[in-house]
């Protein structure tokens, strides 16, 4: 047995069955003027209808999305077909145009010429040796020394030498070499 709807159930009914008329029109459109306004108003529905529409039907985006393409696919072999027919008239604007686009000998090139400087923020040699010395004075002002620093090297290299072997044999071959000459 069938359920007797109320008013308002066959009311949605109805609008429901012309909400999807309305797409499944919208679409048709969208094939033939692949233009979101210009297939509203001949569908006569509004834009603010139209994306409601794909934000709530993922299947009516897609579908839209598609007739979209296809539409750009027919305008774009209509263009081409009275741009051919415009080159047969011998129309020299459809002509250049042609060539332009389709051929790359005839295509507009842009060149681009860049002088540039470059800056560097690294310090130059003679800079870095001059602040590292500088460093270095101020260092040496904070650390108490009692010698100057011709004493400090000195008294380095004399460390150095007594622990150096090099420098033990040296001694070595110099005292050999004062034993041999007083004999």
């Amino acid at each position: 047995m069938a359920k007797n709807k109320t008013p308002q159930e066959k009311r949605l009914d109805t609008l429901t069955e012309d909400t999807e008329k309305k797409k499944k029109a919208l679409v048709t459109q969208l094939r033939r003027t692949p233009i979101v306004q210009l297939a509203c108003e001949r569908v006569d529905v509004g834009r603010a209808t139209y994306y409601k529409w794909r934000a709530r039907d993922q299947v009516f985006a897609r579908a839209a999305d598609r007739a979209k393409k296809a539409g750009e696919f027919f305008i774009n072999d209509m263009a081409e077909s009275r741009l051919l027919r415009m080159i047969q008239d011998d129309n020299i604007t459809a002509i250049i145009f042609w060539l332009k686009h389709n051929n790359p000998k005839y295509a507009v090139t842009t060149r681009v010429i860049h002088e540039h400087e470059v800056i560097t923020t690294r310090p130059s040699v003679e800079e870095t040796n001059a602040f590292a010395q500088h460093l270095a004075e101020i260092h040496a002002r904070k650390i108490p020394l009692p010698e100057t620093v011709e004493e400090l090297k000195e008294r380095i290299e004399e460390e150095t030498a007594d622990t150096n072997p090099v420098h033990e044999f040296e001694k070595k071959i110099d005292e050999y070499e004062e034993d041999t000459e007083v004999k």
